[in-house]
């Protein structure tokens, strides 16, 4: 093929995260996909590491849709962009686990992170408590896509297993009396009641 373009690049990188994970995603991987020569792609990457630094970026700034300060109260934006990052990560597998243990330098990831502190600041927040939320709102939502992948503690599996094993003793009214609704509870009703607390948390901080 004729010479590559960064977007050729991008697309074809982001195809093999999203379909294989960013485990599959290589040089060798891409060029074969792309039907170029590895030195070809060298040109534009210089190893895997800026490779997946490239994708990690991408993403980020796919998560994060440009949206006026005044489009809808803070409380919204928040929720929608919470929701918009977990959809958007949660779509490539392995990239939670890179997203925990490297940094995202990029534009995309410092344009998500100004994203986040403006809602905060928007919310009335000083810059003290707007950059503590901000953590907390990263820990909820890495966090929830971390246990989804890795193991939940909540899943419905575990819940399972805790209710046979609880069903065969006589000494726990509680959990006899909330079997039903523990059953029925959802991991997008946790991530929901996760940002009501939030929400609730930001609330009370800017009043003070």
């Amino acid at each position: 093929m004729g010479s590559l373009s960064r977007e050729q690049i991008v697309a074809a990188a982001l195809r093999i995260a999203r379909t294989d994970g960013l485990d599959a995603l290589t040089i060798r991987r891409l060029a074969t996909d792309l039907g170029a020569s590895r030195m070809a792609l060298y040109r534009h990457v210089a190893d895997k590491d800026a490779l997946v630094a490239l994708v990690l970026d991408v993403v980020a700034e796919q998560s994060v849709p440009p949206l006026p300060p005044s489009d809808g109260p803070w409380e919204d934006r928040l929720r929608r962009l919470a929701h918009s990052l977990r959809d958007e990560l949660g779509a490539y597998p392995g990239l939670i686990d890179m997203l925990m243990t490297r940094y995202n330098h990029g534009h995309g990831g410092l344009r998500a992170v100004d994203t986040m502190l403006e809602i905060m600041t928007d919310a009335g927040l000083g810059s003290a408590d707007a950059a503590r939320y901000y953590m907390v709102f990263i820990d909820i939502v890495f966090g929830r896509l971390h246990r989804e992948s890795h193991g939940d503690p909540v899943s419905p599996e575990r819940t399972a297993g805790l209710l046979a094993r609880a069903g065969e003793r006589d000494d726990l009214p509680h959990v006899r009396a909330a079997e039903s609704a523990m059953r029925a509870v959802t991991a997008e009703q946790i991530f929901e009641t996760e940002l009501d607390m939030l929400v609730d948390a930001i609330t009370a901080a800017a009043r003070r």
